[in-house]
């Protein structure tokens, strides 16, 4: 009976503990431990200006460091969900012009869904491809090939809709 009693408490205990992914808290979840230094908002406007991630020849899959990074993101924005960013794919210049514009759009779209999974919301983050519109560095070796396969984060510029008439005009304020 103190045996079945002692299994008994055992299981309840272990099995009581409730595992939860911790992405999907309520409070954002800070996988590197950077969260302080992202407080700063000097810090979060250059992760979230100068985040590049790079891609293998003809490939549209992360790397470990793209996803660590992609992480610091996923927080920064889950912490400020007002904050929206554009990931711009871009590709090499060899293959088509439709061929690498598809293949840009690939790029930004896998980052795209990364960050989803994270927990950020859809309406945080748009894509776009130049594919070889606008390379990084304007030569024909793979050094600079290398580079030119790359997605670029950027916070979405406000966009001003027209300005809102004041519903008592100026001249009767005084």
């Amino acid at each position: 009976m103190i045996r079945l009693m002692a299994v008994l408490i055992l299981v309840a205990a272990t099995g009581c503990a409730k595992k939860v992914h911790p992405y999907y808290l309520d409070e954002p979840a800070d996988p590197t431990g950077e969260g302080q230094k992202l407080k700063d908002t000097a810090a979060l406007e250059k992760l979230l200006t100068d985040s590049t991630l790079h891609f293998g020849f003809d490939e549209a899959s992360l790397t470990e460091a793209d996803r660590t990074m992609l992480e610091k993101v996923a927080f920064a924005l889950r912490s400020r969900p007002t904050i929206t960013i554009r990931i711009a794919g871009h590709a090499d210049e060899r293959g088509t012009e439709e061929y690498n514009l598809a293949l840009g759009q690939r790029r930004a779209e896998v980052a795209r869904k990364f960050l989803l999974a994270l927990g950020v919301t859809p309406e945080q983050v748009e894509t776009l491809t130049f594919g070889e519109e606008k390379p990084a560095v304007n030569e024909s070796n793979e050094e600079a090939w290398a580079w030119n396969r790359r997605d670029e984060l950027g916070i979405r510029p406000v966009q001003l809709v027209g300005w809102i008439e004041p519903a008592v005009p100026a001249e009767e304020l005084k």
